[in-house]
C-alpha cells in the first residue's frame, strides 16, 4: 500500500473510534436516547473488509454497526443523526444505533438478533448471483452467534448453492460478558468453515493490514464463482457491552495485553517507522477525521425531530397500499367445462404463468424441484422444475429459518421469491426472520426497502397430529408489515396469488389441506372445483369476497368453514332465513368496509375459523364490530373455533377438537333468536 492509501485506512480507523467515543459521551449526557453498543478496538475489522468492497457489494451488520456502516462509505452526520433520533438520519430515525443502514450504500439496516444476517446475506448473494454479477455480500457478525442455529443453517445454504458471501466473525472472545470458552468446546471459528466444504482462515484482527489481506484472498474466492469463505478475525472490545458493564469479568492483564495491540496506535507507529507516512501526516489524518466527526456531532445536534404523524405513514409500513374496487360478489359460475379446477390446480397454473412472466421469480423449498420428486408437499409444484429449470425452481436444504431469510435477502436484492415450508407448523421454526426481518426491514429502512416475498403454508387438521395440524394465520394479523392471505376456492387462489406475488410487501398465504383438490388428496377432502379463467388475473390485496347476499345474519368464515357456512345458508334459505357469508380473503389488510356494512344491514355476526378460539383471528373482529357497531347489532356476536388445545390424531378426537357444522347453525341460530338492542320492527 501506499503513502495515500495507508493514510485512508488510519483515517478511517479514527473516524469510527472518533465518532463511537463521541457518541458515548452524548449518549451520557443524556441527548441519544435508547442504548448503545460500541466497538472501540474492533476498528481494523470493519475498515480492512470495506475498504476492499464496492459500492455494489452488500454488508449485513450487527447490533454494534457504527464501524461496518462507516467503513462502508455511510456519512458520519447521517449516522450521528440516525443515533440521535433525529430525521436526516440515515433511516429518518426509524432505526437507530442498533439498526444503521443506507440500501443506496449497499447498507442493509443492521440486524440487532445474534446471528440474524447470517441467513438474510445468502439470499441477497443469490440476487446478485441472479443479475449476473461478481458482486459478493459480506456478513458481519459475533463470536457469540456461532452457537445460534442460524449460523449454521446460513453457511450450510450458502455453500449448498455456492454464493459469493464473505462470513466474517469479529471473535472478541466475549457474548456480552459471557467467555466464549465457557460456551462452546471448540473455539477457533475458522476450523468450522472445513464442516462446510468452504475456505476458512483466521487472522489478526488488531492489524488492518492482516485483515485486508485474508479478505484479498476471500474476495479472489467469491467474485470468481467458488462460492463463499469463513473469515475469523481476532479482536477486542475496549469497552463494555453496554452502558452498565463495568467489565469485572475480565482481568486487567487482559485487557492490558489487548490495549498494546491497540490497531490505530500501532498502525500509526508502524508508517512512521517504516517511512511510509510522516509523523506530520499521520497527525493530520488523525486530525481530520476528528474534524468530520465535530461536524457530524454538529449537524446530529442541530437537525429536526420527525414528524410524529410520519410514523403512522402507511407507504413506509407496506409497499402496495390495499385498492377496492367492485364486483367483490360470489364466484363466476358460467364457463368451459374444462376450466373447473381445484385449488391445487389453481395455484400450480399461477406460478406457471407467473414464472412465464418474470424472470426474476423464484420457487425455493424443501422436494419442490427435485426430478421425480414430491412436487412440494402436495405435488403443487409438479413439472415447473421441468418447464423452467432448477434455478429457478430451487431444491434447499431442509432449513426454515435459512429458507426463510434467504427469501427476504433475495428479495431485497431485487428478486421475487416463494419460499414453501412444506407445512404451516413449520413456520415457528422462522419466526425470527418472519417477524424481526421480513416485517420491519422496510419500515427500519424508512420505505427504502421492499420484500415481495411469498409464504405458502398448508394449514389444517387432516389426521396428522398436534405438529402438522395448526392453523397460525392469527399470529400474523397481530405484525405490521406482513400481509396474510387465507386462500379457500380456486378462483381466489389464482386472483389473489397473483396479486401477492407481484405486490412489493411480504404476504404470508395460508391454504387448507383438505381443500386442495390434488392428486394426492388427504382423506376427508372437500371438492371445491370452481370455474377459473385461464389467464392469471390480480383480485384486489385486502378486499373480502361476498360470497352469498343475505339480510338476516352475517357469517364470515376461512376454508373448511367457509363452506359449512354455505351449507348452512341453502339449508336456512329453506326456510325463510337468509344467510350473508363473507370469506374475508385477507386478514391484513382486513376488508373492514365489507364486514362493517353487512353486519350493520343484518345486525348479527357469526365468526367461523378452525384456529383456536382463544386469540384467533375471529377475537379482533368480533372486538372491533361490536365497539363499533353496538348500537347496530341485535345480538352478542358469536365466535366458533377449534377447542383450545393440540389438535390429537385420532379421527374421533380430532372431530371433538374441531368446529362442527352444528356449532356454525347453533351459532346463527342462537343469534337469530336474540333481540340484543331493538325489537325487528325498528
Amino acid at each position: 500500500m501506499g503513502t495515500d492509501e495507508s493514510l485512508h485506512l488510519l483515517e478511517e480507523m479514527v473516524l469510527i473510534r472518533q465518532f463511537e467515543q463521541t457518541a458515548y459521551l452524548r449518549y451520557l449526557q443524556g441527548e441519544i436516547p435508547g442504548t448503545l453498543h460500541q466497538s472501540q478496538g474492533q476498528e481494523a475489522v470493519a475498515v480492512g473488509v470495506c475498504s476492499l468492497l464496492r459500492t455494489e457489494d452488500w454488508i449485513t451488520s450487527t447490533h454494534r454497526p457504527h464501524g461496518h456502516a462507516l467503513a462502508k462509505g455511510l456519512d458520519p452526520a447521517a449516522g450521528m443523526a440516525e443515533i440521535y433520533g433525529r430525521e436526516t438520519g440515515c433511516l429518518g430515525g426509524r432505526g437507530g444505533s442498533m439498526h444503521l443502514g443506507d440500501p443506496a450504500l449497499g447498507i442493509l439496516p443492521s440486524i440487532a438478533i445474534v446471528g440474524g444476517g447470517i441467513t438474510i446475506a445468502p439470499g441477497l448473494a443469490h440476487a446478485l448471483k441472479h443479475k449476473g454479477t461478481d458482486n459478493v455480500v459480506v456478513c458481519f457478525f459475533g463470536d457469540g452467534a456461532v452457537n445460534e442455529g442460524a449460523f449454521h443453517e446460513g453457511v450450510n445454504y450458502a455453500a449448498a448453492l455456492n454464493l459469493p458471501v464473505i462470513f466474517v466473525c469479529e471473535n472478541n472472545m466475549y457474548g456480552a460478558s459471557t467467555p466464549f470458552h465457557e460456551t462452546t468446546r471448540n473455539i477457533n471459528v475458522a476450523s468450522r468453515g472445513e464442516s462446510y466444504g468452504i475456505p476458512s482462515e483466521q487472522a489478526d484482527g488488531m492489524d488492518v493490514r492482516a485483515v485486508r489481506g485474508a479478505m484479498q484472498r476471500a474476495l479472489e474466492t467469491a467474485r470468481s464463482g467458488k462460492g463463499p469463505v469463513l473469515l475469523e478475525f481476532l479482536t477486542y472490545r475496549y469497552v463494555g457491552h453496554s452502558r452498565g458493564d463495568a467489565r469485572g469479568y475480565r482481568t486487567k492483564e487482559e485487557e492490558a495485553y489487548w490495549t498494546a495491540k491497540d490497531p490505530i496506535k500501532t498502525f500509526g507507529e508502524a508508517l512512521v517507522e517504516e517511512g511510509t507516512a510522516t509523523e506530520e501526516q499521520v497527525k493530520e489524518s488523525t486530525k481530520r477525521a476528528k474534524k468530520r466527526i465535530a461536524e457530524a456531532l454538529k449537524h446530529a445536534q442541530q437537525a429536526p425531530w420527525p414528524d410524529p404523524e410520519t410514523a403512522l405513514a402507511p407507504n413506509i409500513i407496506y409497499g402496495n397500499p390495499p385498492q377496492k374496487v367492485e364486483g367483490a360478489g360470489p364466484l363466476a359460475e358460467d364457463g368451459e367445462e374444462d376450466r373447473f379446477i381445484s385449488i391445487a390446480e389453481s395455484i400450480r397454473e399461477t406460478l406457471h404463468r407467473e414464472l412465464a412472466t418474470d424472470p426474476d421469480l423464484v420457487l425455493l423449498g424443501e422436494d419442490v424441484g427435485v426430478p421425480g420428486g414430491f412436487g412440494g408437499a402436495f405435488g403443487v409444484y409438479q413439472g415447473l422444475a421441468e418447464e423452467y429449470g432448477r434455478d429457478r425452481v430451487i431444491d434447499t436444504p431442509i432449513s426454515e429459518k435459512a429458507i426463510i431469510g434467504a427469501s427476504i435477502g433475495a428479495a431485497i436484492g431485487g428478486m421475487r421469491t416463494v419460499p414453501d415450508l412444506q407445512y404451516a407448523d413449520f413456520v415457528f421454526e422462522a419466526m425470527d426472520e418472519l417477524v424481526n426481518e421480513a416485517a420491519k426491514q422496510r419500515y427500519m429502512s424508512n420505505g427504502k426497502l421492499t420484500i415481495p416475498m411469498v409464504l405458502r403454508c398448508p394449514v389444517g387438521a387432516s389426521q396428522r397430529g398436534a405438529q402438522h395440524s395448526q392453523c397460525p394465520e392469527s399470529f400474523f394479523m397481530h405484525v405490521p408489515g406482513i400481509k396474510v392471505l387465507c386462500i379457500s376456492d380456486p378462483y381466489t387462489a389464482k386472483g389473489a396469488l397473483t396479486a401477492a406475488i407481484r405486490d412489493d410487501d411480504p404476504v404470508l398465504v395460508f391454504e387448507h389441506k383438505l381443500l386442495y383438490g390434488a392428486k394426492r388428496q388427504e382423506a376427508g377432502s372437500i371438492n371445491t372445483k370452481a370455474y377459473v379463467p385461464e389467464e392469471n388475473f390480480a383480485l384486489p390485496v385486502g378486499q373480502a369476497r361476498v360470497r352469498r347476499r343475505g339480510k338476516h345474519a352475517t357469517v364470515v368464515a376461512t376454508f373448511t368453514e367457509l363452506y359449512k357456512a354455505l351449507e348452512l345458508a341453502e339449508k336456512l334459505a329453506e326456510e325463510g332465513i337468509e344467510l350473508e357469508v363473507i370469506d374475508p380473503v385477507w386478514l391484513n389488510p382486513f376488508d373492514w368496509d365489507t364486514v362493517m356494512e353487512s353486519v350493520k344491514r343484518t345486525g348479527r355476526l357469526v365468526i367461523a375459523h378452525e384456529a383456536h378460539l382463544t386469540g384467533g383471528w375471529g377475537a379482533e373482529v368480533s372486538a372491533r364490530v361490536s365497539d363499533e357497531l353496538f348500537a347496530d347489532l341485535k345480538a352478542p356476536v358469536r365466535r366458533v373455533a377449534s377447542r383450545d388445545i393440540p389438535m390429537p390424531f385420532s379421527p374421533p378426537l380430532e372431530a371433538a377438537v374441531l368446529p362442527l357444522a352444528e356449532h356454525i347453525e347453533a351459532a346463527v341460530r342462537e343469534v337469530l333468536s336474540a333481540n340484543h338492542n331493538r325489537t325487528e320492527s325498528e
